[in-house]
């Protein structure tokens, strides 16, 4: 029975896209995707995510950025199930075929006006054979004399997270401009779980099969705000910082069934139909300075994010793991303008997500990471470009402590991305 309530607040839980931080999405663009760095950008309407501050420094009129990303995954946990004298893999590649963001910009005189519409967070994972989870779940109904092991069972859960962003950047000078804006979120996350097991003595023999499963969807909405500035320190020279607020979600539960949820001592307010759970967004801080070359055709980037999920872990409620510390992006990215229609970038970005062996577990484990991309920009015609890019992340191998201890935990993503800017001058 003491297993129960951990391993019920993992399944609530669910991996997320690791290009950010725990549930964040940072690659919010085809763009980034191809340099790793925009927080002090000047170009593109795409900066409504990275530096809506420097917005005001776009060219007067329209603004269009239109994107997405296609994400193969392998997430894996080995791990050796109850009853069982050797390790299994669980894997899990369930695909994003698609991943928009639409950014529009209109600028006149020192106001530029913003709207956008992106997914700021959100994962899927489909484990075909189940995760080691789930006879540990069922184990917990059953006296310690008893052996579970799961004879078939899947894992399913998705997080899908759509915001609508609107605001304002203002040139306060020549030099110095700043932003406000606000965002809506739209949450949900689900869970479908089945697992059917033979129950045996101490001594090995069967004496009963059962199957138990669960799927429940959990719905949040929520608001945000955002605030920058952009200071040009000099005509090679920008740097820019934003900082967004902590968006409160507190999530309604729609049970269909759970079976597993169903005895008072299993934490069934996480399960049960119309119960509640907080996950907030955290604040995050984001600061960046762009350097060009004294040629004009080579640009060097540098990026910083920091996530406060510690404030947003406060709520005795809520579904994060109290050891998570807060956690930071480190971007680096270099531009090279081939020919005055063509630019080519690469970029990296380390990510420090601030779990620990103790935050590991079977439905979430938020790996340190390395992210490399490349991709390239050609202008089609005046004021529209066509972007490309491919990116990989790379995630530290990671093992579980105290109930997960020995599960090896990997994740890897390919992300590619397309996108396209148009620009319509005022006349």
């Amino acid at each position: 029975m003491r297993l129960a309530i951990p391993i019920a607040a993992v399944l609530l839980a669910a991996t997320a896209v690791q290009a950010g931080n725990i549930d964040y999405i940072s690659s919010r663009s085809a763009d980034f995707l191809r340099i790793m760095s925009r927080n002090a950008s000047t170009e593109g309407a795409d900066l409504v995510s990275f530096n809506p501050a420097g917005l005001s420094l776009l060219p007067e009129g329209w603004h269009f950025n239109v994107s997405t990303q296609t994400l193969l995954r392998r997430y894996t946990v080995e791990a050796t199930p109850p009853g069982a004298s050797a390790p299994a893999e669980y894997e899990s590649t369930a695909p994003t075929p698609i991943l928009p963001n639409v950014y529009a910009v209109y600028r006149k005189g020192i106001v530029a006006a913003f709207a956008a519409f992106t997914a700021p967070a959100g994962d899927r994972v489909d484990f075909a054979d189940g995760l080691r989870a789930l006879p540990l779940i069922e184990s917990a109904f059953h006296d310690d004399s008893y052996i579970v092991s799961m004879n078939s069972g899947f894992f399913r859960s998705t997080s899908r997270y759509l915001a609508g962003s609107a605001g304002l950047s203002v040139a306060l000078t020549d030099d110095l401009s700043a932003a406000l804006g606000l965002r809506y979120t739209m949450a949900e996350r689900t869970l479908d779980a089945e697992g059917n097991f033979t129950i045996s003595s101490d001594l090995g023999i069967p004496v009963d099969t059962l199957s138990r499963g669960l799927h429940a969807r959990k719905t949040a909405y929520g608001f945000g705000a955002v605030v920058g500035l952009n200071y040009r320190i000099s005509p090679a020279v920008n740097a820019a910082v934003r900082y967004e607020t902590d968006t409160s979600l507190d999530f309604k539960t729609d049970s269909e069934r759970s079976e597993w949820a169903h005895t008072p001592w299993l934490w069934p307010e996480v399960f049960e139909n119309r119960s509640r759970q907080r996950r907030d967004l955290p604040a995050v801080l984001g600061a960046g300075i762009e350097v060009l070359s004294p040629c004009r055709r080579a640009l060097v980037s540098l990026s910083m994010n920091c996530y406060f999920l510690e404030n947003a872990n406060q709520s005795e409620c809520d579904s994060y793991d109290d050891n998570y510390g807060n956690g930071m992006d480190l971007g680096l990215g270099v531009r090279y303008t081939a020919t005055p229609r063509l630019d080519l970038s690469a970029g990296y970005q380390y990510s420090d997500l601030g779990g620990s062996d103790t935050t590991y577990n079977d439905l979430e484990f938020s790996l340190d990471s390395h992210f490399i991309g490349a991709g390239a920009r050609y202008e089609v015609s005046p004021g529209l470009d066509l972007t490309g890019s491919v990116a990989k992340l790379f995630c530290t191998e990671g093992e579980g402590a105290g109930r997960f201890g020995g599960s090896i935990y990997n994740k890897d993503i390919w992300y590619f991305g397309l996108g396209a800017g148009l620009s319509l001058p005022s006349d």
